[in-house]
């Protein structure tokens, strides 16, 4: 194949052109033939796959943890699961972390709030995320949570959208 390659008239061209230069040239150009062929192989080859491996490796580790949680936590979610969502609410306030994430999910939608995210924060809070809600709907929702469950509200934070009325929301919520 490298014959065949040779015998095309623009390589031989080339060729003839390279045999030309004074030896210096020669060596110079060779040298740099090889740096453009190495930051090639580097910036087409070598980074992207070292990006997707670290991409692969931080999605594994981040599956891992989720799957630790879940089953140090399968008996309460089990029993969460079990009571549904007809489950009904005392008035006081909840005993532990995984009740009010239970209360502060299904309060929620029964206000008509989609929590865009949650997580627990400690032993007795919840980190709560809602996006582009009704800003009335969340103070309502919330004047709920404190006055009929004792839920605090340890951290917030609003931000306004382009739509009036419309905000997305950060909480941290505790018993």
């Amino acid at each position: 194949m490298l014959t065949k390659l040779k015998e095309q008239p623009a390589v031989e061209k080339l060729i003839a052109q390279y045999d030309q230069l004074p030896r210096r040239d020669q060596q110079a150009l060779t040298v740099l033939a090889i740096a453009v062929l190495l930051g090639l192989l580097y910036f087409a080859v070598w980074r992207p796959v070292a990006g997707f491996h670290d991409q692969a490796a931080s999605a594994r580790e981040n599956a891992e943890e989720l799957l630790a949680w879940m089953q140090a936590n399968e008996a309460s979610l089990e029993r969460l699961s079990g009571q549904g969502a007809t489950a009904g609410t005392s008035a006081d306030a909840p005993e532990d972390g995984r009740a009010l994430m239970a209360l502060v999910t299904r309060s929620a939608g029964d206000s008509g709030l989609s929590l865009q995210r949650f997580e627990p924060s400690g032993s007795d809070a919840i980190r709560v995320w809602l996006e582009d809600v009704p800003f009335a709907g969340v103070a309502a929702w919330l004047e709920d949570l404190s006055s009929n469950h004792g839920v605090v509200i340890d951290q917030a934070s609003m931000d306004r959208q382009d739509e009036p009325g419309m905000v997305s929301v950060r909480l941290t919520l505790t018993i």
